[in-house]
């Protein structure tokens, strides 16, 4: 939070707040590949079961999930992942800081990342995540919808 929070005051709100968003899914697609290998994937392994991107999923908690990060996450149904924090880092810092009514999640976009290069179809609830969560509703969860098999 607090890189953020320099580049909001050297660069503006709205340019820090696309850089970071911009940033952190770009490097989340890396991350995400990295993972896959790790587990012995094909490089241009394609997802088509809910049970292997469950088993994907789950691998990449266990490798990225400090014990600063109070998250949560978990399967309810078929086709359904849903996650967010006990406590979020993010927030925490950005208000300190007094940006919290300006500030635009990053985090969830860490999540799109890995999905979104995978090849991973999705539809999320909130549709949007625009702002804070945690700071507009008390509350940060989102919860992904796939169609696999």
């Amino acid at each position: 939070a607090m890189w953020l929070v320099g580049a909001m005051q050297e660069t503006g709100v709205e340019k820090a707040n696309k850089i970071n968003k911009n940033a952190v899914k770009a490097m989340a697609a890396i991350e995400i590949k990295r993972i896959m290998r790790l587990m012995g994937k094909p490089k241009n392994a394609v997802i088509t079961t809910f049970e292997e991107l469950k088993e994907i999923i789950d691998t990449t908690y266990k490798l990225i999930q400090p014990e600063f990060m109070k998250l949560y996450y978990g399967f309810p149904e078929k086709n359904v992942f849903r996650g967010g924090f006990h406590e979020c880092f993010a927030h925490q810092g950005v208000s300190q800081a007094g940006l919290i009514d300006v500030y635009q999640c990053g985090i969830v976009m860490r999540v799109q990342g890995w999905l979104d290069a995978l090849g991973v179809k999705y539809e999320t609830t909130p549709a949007a995540f625009d702002g804070c969560q945690m700071h507009k509703t008390g509350k940060c969860e989102i919860e992904f919808r796939f169609n696999l098999d």
